[in-house]
């Protein structure tokens, strides 16, 4: 009888937690999309730039780019995909840097 009494009280407690959770990742993404990123540099607000779909914080001080977790490795495949089908003479990296410098 113990038991399922523990078992209930496991699942409202995971329900609790999931439900805490929930509202914390929502107030996290929320304050994301209403004010921009800071730099870690200056501290001034950064710059989002747009490259192959993908969405960079920029530090206009600094230059330094900031890419979230999977956003690189998006790069890459858009890159890798654009270079097979067009075999272009420059890199992935080249072009990246050109984009994020304003010289392509």
């Amino acid at each position: 009888m113990s038991n399922s009494w523990d078992d209930m009280r496991r699942a409202k407690e995971d329900m609790f937690f999931e439900k805490q959770n929930k509202e914390a990742l929502e107030k996290i993404k929320a304050s994301r999309t209403n004010a921009p990123l800071k730099s870690p540099v200056s501290g001034e607000p950064m710059e989002q730039l747009a490259y192959q779909g993908v969405i960079i914080d920029r530090c206009t001080k600094s230059g330094g780019i900031w890419l979230d977790a999977g956003e690189l490795e998006k790069i890459i495949a858009s890159s890798v995909k654009e270079k097979e089908s067009a075999e272009s003479g420059t890199d992935w990296l080249s072009n990246f840097l050109g984009a994020l410098s304003g010289k392509k």
